[in-house]
């Protein structure tokens, strides 16, 4: 989903209402949201899961040398992640 239909859905919804991250496809355990990530990059390693790296990390947080962590940070595209209190 991109952030200007999530921002479609949410403009119908009650402002006032709690957001809970479901923490895994098959609805096992949910958690109340913590917090919104706005400048990280998402690194796919499947069709279905990946890695998140903040845009302000080194490439030693990302544990990458720095050839490696500038090419991931000029082609992968820049994501928002909705990350849950637990």
């Amino acid at each position: 989903m991109r952030v200007e239909e999530l921002i479609k859905i949410l403009a119908t919804l009650n402002p006032n209402a709690d957001v809970i991250v479901q923490k895994d496809a098959e609805g096992n355990a949910y958690s109340p949201l913590a917090g919104v990530e706005d400048e990280a990059i998402y690194v796919p390693n499947s069709s279905w899961s990946g890695d998140v790296y903040p845009t302000d990390w080194s490439a030693d947080d990302a544990a990458m040398d720095e050839k490696e962590w500038n090419d991931i940070k000029t082609k992968q595209h820049r994501c928002i992640v909705l990350y849950p209190l637990n």
